[in-house]
């Protein structure tokens, strides 16, 4: 009998393999945090935040976010309905996070507002910033809506490897390997006020994206560093 990759008995199989596959890799690895003061503060307290990262970083964020976050458990993570978005949602439920399915082309609108409905009862959510198709590195409005709608600072991340394979994906998507050093980068807190609308947003969204592409080029080099 072939075996589908939507079938439920591949998913449950490739989501034992993946959480393995994970916690080897980066559970055999040294794991550090750095970033800003201000970010590491918001990082520590129990107040919800909104984390936003690049699509590329998801994986070792995810797992990182297990150490350097525990004081904002359960983190609830927006991904995809599509098949790798489902692998997403698995991996995120067996490393103790919620999950919110969504995205810009399917049930964006309402995946919003039940990211809304979790923040205003206390919980902090995750999600890309470019999305799960991109462009690579572009920042998408939706993290911008939920922290001005809801008054929560985005904090960007970042994770920086130094032993990772680099996948030909749209996102440049980066698997941690084991025995390697890992690092959560954490800028400073970024917050989107009631009346930032139109231009205001816009400028605020191209703040977003700075700042996460200058961790991005942070995570690049972290480790080629003297």
């Amino acid at each position: 009998m072939k075996l589908r990759l939507e079938h439920p008995a591949w998913r449950r199989l490739a989501t034992v393999l993946g959480r393995g596959f994970v916690r080897a890799s980066l559970g055999t690895a040294r794991s550090s945090l750095h970033g800003d003061p201000e970010g590491k503060a918001v990082l520590e307290s129990k107040d919800p935040v909104i984390f936003a990262m690049w699509h590329g970083h998801l994986l070792s964020c995810l797992y990182l976010g297990t150490i350097f976050c525990r004081s904002k458990f359960p983190v609830v993570i927006m991904t995809s309905p599509s098949r790798d978005g489902m692998f997403v949602s698995d991996l995120g439920l067996a490393l103790g996070y919620l999950v919110c399915p969504g995205s810009r082309h399917k049930g964006g609108f309402r995946a919003l507002q039940n990211l809304t409905a979790h923040l205003r009862q206390g919980q902090s959510v995750a999600l890309t910033a470019d999305g799960s198709r991109g462009p690579i590195h572009v920042a998408q409005k939706g993290v911008l809506y939920l922290s001005r709608e809801t008054d929560t600072p985005i904090l960007p991340v970042a994770a920086a490897s130094s032993r990772k394979i680099t996948l030909n994906t749209w996102d440049r998507f980066e698997v941690p390997l084991p025995l390697g050093r890992n690092t959560f980068l954490v800028d400073a807190p970024i917050r989107v006020g009631s009346r930032d609308r139109g231009t205001a947003l816009e400028m605020q969204r191209q703040h977003l994206e700075a700042r996460l592409n200058r961790l991005f080029s942070l995570s690049q080099n972290f480790f080629r560093q003297p």
